[in-house]
């Protein structure tokens, strides 16, 4: 049996700490943001190889499916869209699919990225956008339960099939 958990939230949010300090023994963790840097060159624009990570991040998560008990996928996920792009690329079998949802307020997302250097530092404009185009997932996506996390409050469960 294997649960795929969706890290969702805008840069800043706490998708890969939270996903960190998590894991057991039986599950993986793939972020699509460290597969993207080591793809990544000195000199090259931070979507330069967009193709090749996504291919990447899709056969590393196919991959812990057929090996791992829960996997968590760590990219932004904001939208129905995003999400729809990475499930529909899977191939092995999945028997639930959940999105853990980092709800932390725009400020702190700021805050916490205003401390990050180099290719890891998100403008401010994009982290506002991203922060404001963020869209619940639905059932009608696939998703089984949504876990809400928000700073300093217990974890929201919500079932949605």
């Amino acid at each position: 049996m294997s649960k795929l958990f969706l890290m969702m939230g805008a840069p800043g949010s706490g998708k890969s700490y939270w996903a960190t300090h998590h894991l057991s023994e039986r599950d993986k963790y793939i972020s699509r943001d460290e597969i993207r840097f080591s793809f990544l060159e000195e000199n090259d624009a931070y979507f330069a190889k967009e193709t090749d990570v996504f291919e990447e991040f899709i056969r590393q998560i196919n991959d812990a499916l057929n090996k791992y008990e829960n996997v968590f996928a760590d990219a932004t996920h904001l939208n129905p869209n995003s999400r729809n792009k990475t499930i529909c690329r899977l191939t092995s079998k999945i028997d639930e699919i959940n999105v853990i949802f980092l709800n932390t307020p725009l400020d702190i997302c700021l805050a916490r990225n205003a401390k990050r250097e180099g290719r890891k530092y998100v403008p401010e404009s994009v982290i506002k956008n991203m922060y404001y185009s963020i869209k619940m997932p639905e059932k009608e996506e696939g998703i089984d339960k949504i876990y809400i996390i928000k700073p300093n409050e217990p974890m929201e469960i919500r079932c949605l099939k």
